[in-house]
């Protein structure tokens, strides 16, 4: 009975010196946040995820986009694709996980090569794969 007091004692004072240093985390950095310039805060908005494989030549449709993209955005743009699929992705199978990057779209321009989306949320362009023979 000894032992279980412990632990308890133990397990109870584990979380309060752990809440207790988060929430002086989150007061420091909002601190800081206040008293920095704007420029440095534009700098640390991370740029959005994403490849681009090859180079898209000059004048092409490819060279107009942007990693990052909304999929309206794509297709206003360059216009609708030759062709299009869709496919899960591995995240897929891990139970309970709902973002936006299970499945992915695909979107193939003859003579451009393809696009792929995300297509949960905003269905962003995460991809350029500039292949000519497509």
């Amino acid at each position: 009975m000894k032992h279980i007091n412990l632990f308890l004692i133990v397990i109870t004072a584990a979380s309060l010196t752990a809440c207790a240093s988060r929430q002086a985390a989150t007061t420091d950095s909002a601190n800081t946040s206040k008293s920095a310039p704007a420029k440095e805060s534009a700098k640390k908005e991370a740029a959005p995820e994403g490849a681009i494989v090859g180079k898209p030549a000059k004048g092409s449709k490819f060279a107009k986009l942007k990693i990052g993209m909304t999929l309206p955005q794509v297709e206003k743009l360059i216009g609708p694709p030759t062709k299009q699929w869709q496919h899960p992705t591995g995240k897929n199978a891990i139970p309970f996980y709902f973002g936006p990057d299970r499945w992915v779209i695909q979107y193939s321009y003859k003579g451009e090569g393809i696009l792929t989306l995300n297509s949960g949320g905003d269905q962003l362009l995460t991809r350029i794969e500039v292949n000519k023979a497509e």
